[in-house]
């Protein structure tokens, strides 16, 4: 099987560009690249969010990595509501979803399951990854752990022995769970290394573990649905209100430039301009 070359309908949300795919498109690029054999490549997959996108004004390595990810899916609901509100309607555009990370996560296992395709899980809280595989085998039989490794950290000292245990393991596609911007900078330092040990998927799926494992609890879906997730998770632990307040700031910049587009595209579209 061939990986699709994706038609690039992409939006781009304060520089950063992000896609235009519904869930089936995700799936459909996912089992492509997790069941071919022909491409000697390790393609990269992020899950974006908010968070992602203000750190990505402040670090410009951040940014180059994303912007040079195969494929970018809206995660957080607020990257949803960007895209719709700086989107220019085409005839191209078709429906998109938001596929969280543990959405992405699950999606793998399913492939990962049917496919016999090894999975190695990188990251999250001691004994987590384990856990987490250990539900992932349950909901999905046939699902082959290539291995895990808790211990190390999305610092470069610890970059050999990760690859070493990835090498050694079989994996072909590496789920890292070592938050943001850590785990994208792992995988992007990294990926041509990755390449060679022959993985060709890596994604950087944040407290995704943590939430299949049972450590973190996670919001009701009905919450999740109403966009409420964030203030769920705020509730739960107050602790992370600092990293909240990148949001109204994110909101704030989303909508000015929204008005600066509409504004540039009725200039253009006046007689005489």
């Amino acid at each position: 099987m061939t990986i699709p070359q994706l038609a690039r309908s992409r939006v781009s949300v304060l520089d950063v560009p992000v896609d235009l795919l519904p869930r089936t498109g995700v799936e459909s690029w996912l089992q492509s690249v997790m069941t071919s054999g022909n491409d000697p490549r390790c393609r990269h997959l992020v899950t974006l969010n908010p968070e992602y996108v203000m750190a990505a004004d402040r670090d410009d390595d951040f940014r180059k990595a994303l912007r040079e990810a195969d494929l970018a899916v809206p995660d957080g609901v607020g990257i949803t509501l960007a895209m719709r509100w700086l989107r220019r309607r085409r005839s191209s555009d078709g429906p998109f979803d938001r596929v969280t990370g543990v959405d992405v996560t699950e999606i793998v296992a399913a492939i990962g399951a049917a496919n016999r395709v090894p999975v190695f899980l990188l990251g999250a809280g001691p004994g987590v990854a384990a856990v987490a595989a250990g539900r992932l085998s349950a909901r999905h039989p046939g699902f082959v752990l290539a291995g895990t490794w808790g211990g190390g950290t999305a610092s470069p000292s610890d970059d050999a022995q990760a690859l070493a245990l990835i090498r050694a393991s079989g994996a072909v596609v590496v789920l890292v769970a070592y938050g943001a911007p850590g785990q994208i900078h792992w995988i992007a330092r990294n990926q041509e290394v990755l390449a060679a040990s022959g993985v060709r998927l890596a994604i950087g799926v944040g407290g995704a573990l943590d939430f299949i494992a049972g450590t973190v609890r996670r919001a009701p879906a009905w919450v999740r649905r109403a966009g409420f997730e964030w203030l769920y998770r705020l509730l739960r632990e107050p602790w992370r209100w600092r990293r909240q307040l990148v949001l109204p700031r994110f909101a704030l910049r989303v909508a000015m430039a929204g008005v600066r587009q509409r504004l540039g595209a009725r200039r253009s579209a006046s007689p005489g301009v």
